[in-house]
C-alpha cells in the first residue's frame, strides 16, 4: 500500500510546509512564554521531528474501508473501526510523548527548569497532540476516499467506452450467427413437418432475441433472468441436437435473487455446444452449479468433450469477453478460473455479492 503523502508531490510539499509552520510557531510559543530561545528550538525539533515520522507511520495501521454506504460496512463494522482507530491513536500518542520526553531529557538533562517544565507541560502537550491525530486521521481517510472515488469514476467511464464501441458488435458478441441461422432453417423445416413444434421453437426463438437485445445496454439483473434465458437457448438448440444435449441446473433458490452482469454466461453454453457436439457424435452433458458463500455467489458450468476431436476454430473471444466483464464491473482478475480434465472442461466464475446490487 503506497502512501498517498509520499506518493505525490504536492501533499508531500504541503505536508512539509506544514509541519516547518508548526515546528516555528512551537518555537516562537515557548520561548516567549517558558524557555529561552535555545532551548525552545530543541524542544521544537525533538516533538515536531518526532510527531512527523509518527504521523508518516500512522497512515498504514489504519484500515480505510473502500464504500462506507455498502451492506457490508454495517454498524459492526463501524464499531470496529472505531475502536480500532481510537486504540492506533491513543498508542501513537503515548509514542510521541514517550520518545520526545525522553529524548529531550537527554539532550537537556543538566537543566532542572527544563525538566520541570517538560513534566508540567504534558497534559498540555496530550491535548494538542490528540488534536493532531484527529486531524491526521480525518486526512488520510479523506484522501483514501478520494482516491477509491477516482478508480471507481475511473472504472465507470471505462465501463462506458466499452459499452459505446461495442454497440455495433453486441449483436455478434451476445449472439452466434450460426445459432440464429441454424435456428431459422430447423424452424423452417418443422413447419411442414411438426408445424407445432416450429410455432413453440419460433416463440423460444423470439423470446431470446427480445431479451438480448433489451438487456444489452443494462449492467445488473437478477441471475433467475439469465438462467431462464439460457434455458431459452437450450431448449432450441435441443430441437436440432435431440437426445444428444443434456443438461443439469443444480442451484439453491438463494443463488437466483443475486444480481450478475446481464449476458455474462451465455459464451459459457455458446462453447460448451460447439466444442462439445459440433467436435462428437457423442452425448454431451452441460451441468451448472451455483452456490452461495460468504460475500460470493459460485458459479460452475461443466460440459464432456471428446479429447482426441479436432478442435473448431473460432475467435476465442467468448472467455475473453467475461474476463474483461468482471474486470470492469468487480475490478479483479481472479473471478474466473478454467479447469481442464479428461473429457470434461469445467469454467467457474466468482461474483462478488458487495457489488451486486
Amino acid at each position: 500500500m503506497l502512501h498517498p503523502i509520499l506518493a505525490q508531490k504536492r501533499l508531500f510539499y504541503g505536508f512539509m510546509a506544514g509541519w516547518i509552520t508548526l515546528f516555528m510557531g512551537h518555537t516562537l510559543f515557548l520561548s516567549y512564554q517558558y524557555l529561552p530561545f535555545a532551548e525552545a528550538l530543541v524542544d521544537a525539533f525533538i516533538y515536531n521531528g518526532v510527531f512527523m515520522i509518527l504521523s508518516v507511520a500512522l497512515y498504514f495501521p489504519l484500515a480505510y474501508p473502500e464504500d462506507c454506504t455498502s451492506s457490508a460496512f454495517n454498524k459492526k463494522s463501524f464499531l470496529y473501526h472505531a475502536f480500532h482507530h481510537i486504540t492506533t491513536g491513543m498508542v501513537t500518542l503515548a509514542i510521541w510523548l514517550g520518545a520526545s520526553f525522553f529524548l529531550a531529557s537527554q539532550l537537556l538533562s543538566q537543566n532542572t527548569e527544563y525538566l520541570n517544565f517538560a513534566r508540567s507541560s504534558l497534559p498540555m502537550r496530550a491535548a494538542f497532540g490528540g488534536i493532531l491525530i484527529v486531524l491526521l486521521i480525518s486526512m488520510y481517510h479523506f484522501t483514501s476516499f478520494y482516491k477509491h472515488i477516482e478508480e471507481k469514476n475511473t472504472r465507470e467511464e471505462q465501463l462506458k467506452k466499452m459499452l459505446k464501441e461495442a454497440e455495433l458488435k453486441a449483436l455478434k458478441a451476445q449472439l452466434n450467427p450460426h445459432f440464429l441461422f441454424n435456428s431459422l432453417n430447423s424452424i423452417s423445416s418443422l413447419t411442414i413437418s411438426d408445424p407445432e413444434a416450429a410455432r413453440e421453437m419460433l416463440t423460444l426463438l423470439s423470446d431470446f432475441l427480445r431479451y438480448a437485445l433489451k438487456r444489452k445496454e443494462e449492467t445488473l439483473l437478477p441471475l433467475r433472468e439469465e438462467i431462464k434465458n439460457i434455458q431459452r437457448y437450450l431448449e432450441i438448440e435441443r430441437v436440432r441436437f435431440g437426445d444428444r444435449l443434456n443438461c443439469e441446473f443444480n442451484m439453491h433458490p438463494d443463488c437466483l435473487n443475486v444480481h450478475v452482469p446481464a449476458m455474462l454466461l451465455q459464451p459459457l453454453y455458446e462453447n460448451a455446444i460447439k466444442h462439445g457436439l459440433y467436435e462428437s457424435i457423442d452425448p454431451v452433458s452441460i451441468k451448472t452449479n451455483c452456490r452461495s458463500g460468504n460475500h460470493i455467489l459460485e458459479i460452475s458450468v461443466s460440459n464432456t468433450f471428446d479429447p482426441e476431436s479436432t478442435p473448431v476454430k473460432g475467435e476465442g473471444v467468448g472467455l475473453e469477453n467475461i474476463r474483461s466483464k468482471l474486470l470492469l464491473f468487480y475490478n479483479r482478475t481472479d473471478l474466473l478460473s478454467i479447469h481442464r480434465e479428461n473429457n470434461n472442461f469445467e469454467v467457474k466464475i466468482i461474483i462478488p455479492k458487495s457489488r451486486t446490487k
